[in-house]
């Protein structure tokens, strides 16, 4: 049983890093005023939507990023300003290099910053 058990655990991973997101559809709810949140993959994005532009708390896998992007314009049209990483899981980073190519400023504590750089691509 705890062969079995670990050997689940080990193949989980690559089970995430082969996923299919062509199916992903990315739904939009509204929390109060002008916060929203984000449904798709992995984590939920929180949005915060203002006159001055777009908040968004993590931005899920980069595969979805256009998924993402478009889901946000059906919302608001502003500028999308920064992106706040929560953590370092690929949920809620693997946007960041999309999202920093159209010049989105992204924020994280150092700890999470020195992590993701540490990180080889893919």
């Amino acid at each position: 049983m705890i062969t079995l058990l670990g050997l689940m655990w080990l193949l989980t991973p690559a089970s995430h890093a082969q996923q299919d997101f062509s199916n992903v559809e990315i739904v939009a709810h509204h929390v109060a005023g002008s916060v929203y949140y984000l449904q798709g993959a992995g984590g939920n994005i929180g949005l915060s939507i203002g006159e001055d532009g777009v908040v968004m708390i993590d931005d899920q896998y980069a595969p979805l990023t256009d998924k993402i992007l478009a889901a946000i314009r059906q919302l608001n049209e502003g500028e999308i300003r920064f992106v706040i990483n929560t953590h370092v899981h690929g949920d809620h980073t693997g946007g960041n290099e999309n999202l920093g190519k159209l010049g989105i400023l992204i924020l994280a504590r150092d700890e999470v910053r020195v992590r993701l750089a540490a990180q080889s691509p893919g």
